[in-house]
């Protein structure tokens, strides 16, 4: 009997030739893009190992792109681990999940913070019958009041968003965690290169990687670092609730990384030159950047932060509305005026209109974010370019 086999069908060789590569030992210099969502073993064992997240077989399990970049945010935090999620909003929906906190049980957040993110704990708190307390976490009386509250979680910023007010997080760390409570710090705004927020007392550091590590507004994402007891528990629910960060996110988000602590320092440079173009102009009313000597956080700032004050500048527009606000947006020639931060380009919003747009007009009023507020990703174009185009906008407002 002949053994020799007629040659594989053309639809048989489209689908099954080219899909391994030869045996080598090169090593790219930038990691592959993995976008098989689903991998197959040799071996059965294997295969049902890897059903346990051992080895990669199910991007809903484990993915190759999102371990690498988990890996780097981990080293940047000097945390056990991390997770990553397909936002930032994802990733704090985990931490809050992963309480497991009853009815009755108290939720400490900022009261000057993001909206969205005191939107999503309104809805969370209303679910599962959890107070919410709004603290401005920055003013002296607030680790006393913490105490006084006796929570099971606090959610602070690194500085705050958008009126850039900075927390004394080691003072809030003891305070949380002598009333028995799990401390996570959003640090979206200062990024691990200027405050290492788990070494300050936090117990999970959490970032919208879309902004300062991203870099380059080309992918969304978040992410959430700690010791493996806090971490794992996050991987493991995300397994079943499927918050994914896709392969091509987190390949984009790993090659921004790398360029972060030069950006973050570039970042910071510009904004505080910024800051200062703005403050002698006349028609600023205030203007909010921790590295000026007269914000009223310079001084916990200069203790929290290494190597700069960060990219986010925020200033009031003397006498103006909301309507000479959106003419401002309307005038900027260089800058962009979009609703997110952390790109290489300036982007300048409205505050009360996009980051704070989720609060009511009272919880703005009693946050102190007036219609005047302008907030302003400082990019990495010539600052004195940035600074001109803020200025002759201001001169367009005041002109109309």
């Amino acid at each position: 009997m002949s053994t020799h086999r007629k040659p594989a069908d053309l639809r048989t060789r489209a689908i099954h030739a080219g899909s391994r590569l030869p045996e080598s030992s090169a090593v790219p210099i930038t990691p592959a893009i993995h976008a098989a969502a689903v991998s197959w073993f040799d071996s059965a064992d294997e295969l049902d190992a890897a059903l346990d997240g051992k080895d990669f077989v199910y991007t809903r399990i484990r993915g190759e792109n999102p371990v690498l970049l988990e890996e780097a945010v981990a080293a940047l935090e000097g945390a056990e681990a991390s997770a990553v999620f397909g936002s930032g909003m994802a990733a704090l929906r985990a931490v809050f999940d992963a309480q497991g906190l009853a009815p009755g049980d108290r939720v400490v957040l900022p009261a000057d913070g993001y909206g969205a993110t005191r939107a999503l704990f309104k809805r969370l708190a209303d679910q599962q019958k959890v107070e919410l307390h709004p603290l401005k976490l920055s003013d002296p009386d607030s680790v006393e009041r913490l105490v006084a509250i006796r929570p099971r979680l606090v959610l602070a910023e690194s500085m705050t968003n958008p009126l850039l007010l900075v927390p004394d997080l080691p003072a809030i760390a003891h305070a949380a965690h002598a009333a028995g409570a799990a401390l996570v710090v959003d640090g979206t705004f200062t990024s691990p290169c200027l405050q290492p927020t788990l070494a300050q007392g936090a117990d999970y550091a959490l970032h919208s990687t879309t902004k300062w590590i991203n870099g380059h507004s080309d992918a969304t994402g978040g992410v959430v670092s700690g010791s493996h007891a806090r971490i794992d528990p996050l991987r493991g629910a995300r397994v079943l609730e499927g918050a994914l960060l896709g392969p091509f996110e987190a390949w984009l988000t790993l090659r921004g990384l790398r360029t972060l602590p030069v950006r973050m320092a570039a970042h910071s440079t510009h904004a505080l030159h910024v800051a200062r173009r703005l403050r002698e102009d006349g028609r600023v009313a205030r203007v909010l950047y921790p590295g000026l000597p007269d914000h009223p956080d310079h001084a916990t700032a200069r203790k929290l932060l290494h190597g700069g004050y960060g990219g986010m500048v925020a200033f009031e527009i003397g006498g103006a509305g909301r309507a000479e606000s959106f003419r401002f947006l309307e005038a900027l020639r260089l800058c962009r005026p979009a609703p997110s931060l952390g790109d290489v380009t300036t982007l300048v919003m409205h505050a009360a209109s996009a980051s704070a747009r989720r609060l009511t007009p009272e919880e703005r009023a009693a946050a102190g974010i007036g219609e005047n507020l302008i907030r302003v990703s400082v990019g990495l174009e010539d600052p004195d370019d940035i600074a001109e185009d803020l200025l002759q906008a201001l001169q367009a407002v005041a002109r109309s």
